[in-house]
C-alpha cells in the first residue's frame, strides 16, 4: 500500500509542475504579446496626441488611404510566345530550332509533392 500511496503522490507532483510551467509559459507569452503589440502601437499613439493639440482646421483625421491595387492586365499571347522563343533560342543557341506549339505543362505527381516543391522553393 505504500507503494501505491508514492506513486499517487508522485504522479500528482508531476501533473502540478508540468501545469504550472504550462501557466508560467502562457503568462510569459501573453506579457510578450503586450509588449510588441504597444511598440507597434505607439506611433499611432504619437500621432493622435500630436494632433490634439493642432486647430481642428489643420489636424489630419483622415487616416491613410489604403494602397490601390490595379488589376493587372493579362499578357497579351504573342508576348507570352516571344518570350518563350526567346527562352529557346537563348538555351539552344541555334537558329535551327522550331517552336511548333506552346502548351502549359501538366503537373506531375501528386498534390502533396507540388505542395512541398513550392513550400522548399518559395523565397524568404
Amino acid at each position: 500500500m505504500e507503494n501505491f500511496t508514492l506513486s499517487i503522490t508522485i504522479l500528482l507532483t508531476g501533473f502540478a509542475v508540468v501545469f504550472a510551467v504550462l501557466l508560467i509559459l502562457i503568462g510569459i507569452i501573453k506579457l510578450y504579446g503586450t509588449v510588441i503589440y504597444n511598440i507597434q502601437n505607439k506611433k499611432q499613439v504619437q500621432k493622435a496626441s500630436r494632433n490634439a493639440d493642432l486647430p481642428k482646421a489643420q489636424r489630419d483625421d483622415d487616416p491613410e488611404p489604403a494602397a490601390v491595387i490595379e488589376a493587372e492586365p493579362e499578357a497579351d499571347d504573342g508576348e507570352l510566345i516571344a518570350v518563350i522563343s526567346a527562352a529557346v533560342y537563348t538555351m539552344y543557341s541555334s537558329s535551327q530550332v522550331r517552336i511548333k506549339s506552346i502548351r502549359k505543362a501538366q503537373p506531375r505527381g501528386s498534390a502533396w509533392r507540388s505542395a512541398g516543391l513550392s513550400d522548399n522553393v518559395r523565397p524568404f
